[in-house]
């Protein structure tokens, strides 16, 4: 599994706030629905990635845009990807679910959500 150690940086005015309905890990990518923050699949909408690990009912951070610190090696100038389904994930390069950012140096990563990662 794909892991994240941190958020390098972060525009506090690019995030959004709610309540979890799943276990969440950092950097997790996930979507808001009408009950709540779920993780995100590789056919489901991108909202932001987790700034913090939560469990069910907790109230939690997503970051739409901002740099992501990773455990894996990821190669600079690649596209990074939301996950490929089960337990959550951060993005990574391995081109299974929705555009999410891209890769800035081997262990860090720009999440950028825009419209093709928000799309349902």
């Amino acid at each position: 599994m794909v892991e994240a150690v941190g958020w390098d940086m972060y525009d506090p005015r690019m995030t959004l706030k709610g309540t979890l309905v799943e276990t969440v890990h950092l950097g997790d990518c996930c979507y808001i629905a009408a009950d709540g923050i779920h993780f995100t699949d590789a056919t489901e909408t991108i909202h932001g990635c987790a700034l913090m690990a939560g469990v069910l009912g907790d109230e939690i951070v997503l970051i739409t845009h901002g740099r992501l610190k990773m455990v894996d090696i990821q190669v600079p100038g690649v596209l990074v990807y939301g996950p490929d389904g089960g337990s959550g994930a951060p993005p990574d390069e391995s081109g299974a679910g929705k555009v999410c950012g891209f890769a800035i140096e081997t262990q860090l990563i720009f999440v950028h959500i825009d419209s093709v990662s928000a799309a349902a």
